[in-house]
């Protein structure tokens, strides 16, 4: 009853009109493409169906011992195709769905980017200035990283180990972690500097963990004099892609499992029946 009922107003609850606009302004357009994808896959799964269940009657799968067995036996062609089918026609339907998705990541990703802004900002105005401020401090970080960079190489260079040997090799080692890790020095450096500063009174590493002030310094860093609302824009787009991506690649290998678990029911059977069935039925018909 409590099922039923939270069902119920989960339904209720259900913002058909946001999904509304969705198909009406998504999926409708591009409505060619969810149907060639389901044709496709429908016709694939109906040729698989039609040579597997051949390759099965011609390996005696389908052949019983008992008369009525006999007959029951062949409701595994029927069974087999429309089960196929059904998958086959689910991968079509998801396949188009994500093809479609996919084609309009742009569209997808710049909506929710403006939903997103209207809800956080009260006007453009707002917005604009926030941008600003934001690539201004992107512009900061990036040019206080490349001047710790240089500041870390001169010194690190200006170090005199006493051999020229050792020092050759330092000042070799100096140039390599400047040119690929410099950004993550610098990074690592102003996030200890704020855990430091926050003993005490707050403890950052609790209410800011490094891996969420590493990606917003990587954001800051990658943007430098770019247009920040671009660079926004296009990680949006590629976590929608992941995240897109491995929601369609999970749903097929669901799919797939399913699809093994409806081939192999016969051959299990059949395995069943030449095992236990079929031995007990001879001893009694040579009785």
């Amino acid at each position: 009853m409590d099922y039923i009922t939270y069902s119920s107003e989960l339904f209720k609850n259900i913002d058909w009109s946001f999904i509304w606009s969705i198909l009406k302004d998504i999926v409708l357009p591009n409505s060619g493409t969810l149907i060639i994808n389901i044709v496709i896959f429908l016709f694939l799964g109906f040729i698989i169906a039609v040579i597997y269940c051949i390759l099965l009657w011609r390996k005696g799968i389908f052949k019983r011992v008992p008369k009525y067995y006999n007959w029951v036996v062949k409701l595994y062609i029927p069974i087999l195709l429309v089960g196929i089918l059904y998958i086959f026609g689910q991968w079509g339907f998801i396949r188009g769905i994500y093809k479609i998705l996919d084609n309009e990541k742009t569209m997808i990703v710049q909506g929710v980017y403006n939903g997103s802004v209207q809800q956080i900002f009260e006007s453009e105005d707002a917005k604009n200035k926030f941008v600003i401020s934001a690539q201004m401090l992107a512009i900061q970080a990036k040019s206080d990283s490349q001047d710790y960079a240089l500041f870390f190489e001169k010194n690190f260079k200006n170090y005199d180990t006493g051999s020229s040997f050792l020092n050759k090799t330092k000042n070799k080692l100096a140039k390599f972690i400047i040119n690929n890790y410099s950004d993550d020095l610098y990074k690592l450096t102003m996030y200890a500097l704020l855990t430091s500063a926050g003993k005490g009174h707050v403890d950052f590493s609790e209410v800011l963990p490094y891996e969420e002030f590493d990606a917003a310094m990587n954001l800051l860093l990658e943007v430098g004099y770019q247009d920040i609302e671009k660079v926004v824009l296009d990680k949006l787009s590629q976590w929608f892609s992941i995240g897109l991506t491995s929601q369609y690649n999970g749903i097929v290998k669901s799919l797939l499992i399913l699809l093994i678990l409806i081939l192999i029911v016969p051959l299990l059977e059949y395995f069943i029946y030449k095992k236990w069935i079929a031995p007990k039925h001879i001893s009694k018909t040579t009785s």
